[in-house]
């Protein structure tokens, strides 16, 4: 599980602004393997423990919504997160979760790193940001900070989210909250993919030509 928290600040960014009522599991889970470019099916029950985790963590001080209630959107997923939370953690009696002292871990290219470096953000998110540079997690609430301010969620379906002129150019006129992310994560750039594709723009540099004379031709006998 430890391999995971590197995952949290993302979870908890998506969550906050989650209908509780329509959230699932599943759907948070597909959304961080869409914005990190990352392939989590082989620790899916490990993933969706810590996504209800999460849940419970944020929704507690609000309405206190039980890992069940989270679940019902999801019967199959229910199951296997049912076992995964008895087995791994202890719950108390107002539902908050006792868990293990973290143990401190070496930081990894795919760990910390990733939600936390600051990447380089393509000219239309740059527009809609205001900053060249941001942290993933940042990211994410920044755009989600913008379409709260300017009310841009549908109010017949809050998951459907109506662009504006800011936001066309990334989303298209219209996306979801979990189309958002995937979205978002052509318009994220590592350092070293800038590096990669301005190298690969400007290609092998020619060497100059020699300088002719043109007097050279014009001399004769």
């Amino acid at each position: 599980m430890s391999d995971l928290d590197s995952y949290v600040p993302m979870i908890d960014a998506i969550l906050s602004v989650s209908n509780p009522d329509e959230v699932s599991a599943k759907r948070i889970r597909k959304a961080v393997q869409e914005l990190f470019s990352v392939n989590l099916e082989a620790q899916r029950k490990a993933v969706n423990a810590l996504i209800v985790d999460r849940f419970n963590h944020i929704q507690e001080a609000r309405t206190n919504i039980s890992s069940e209630d989270l679940a019902g959107k999801d019967a199959a997923i229910a199951k296997s997160l049912s076992k995964k939370l008895k087995s791994g953690k202890k719950k108390s009696q107002d539902g908050s979760a006792v868990s293990k002292p973290k143990k401190k871990r070496k930081t990894s290219e795919n760990g910390n790193a990733l939600s936390q470096n600051k990447m380089i953000l393509s000219p239309e998110l740059q527009e809609l940001v205001k900053e060249p540079e941001m942290a993933r997690t940042q990211v994410v609430k920044k755009v989600w900070e913008y379409i709260r301010e300017h009310d841009l969620q549908n109010p017949s379906d809050r998951r459907e989210i109506m662009c504006d002129d800011k936001m066309k150019p990334i989303f298209g006129a219209k996306t979801t909250m979990f189309a958002l992310n995937k979205s978002l994560s052509k318009h994220i750039y590592s350092r070293s993919e800038v590096l990669e594709q301005k190298s690969a723009s400007e290609g092998p540099k020619k060497s100059p030509e020699p300088s002719r004379n043109p007097s050279s031709s014009s001399d004769s006998t």
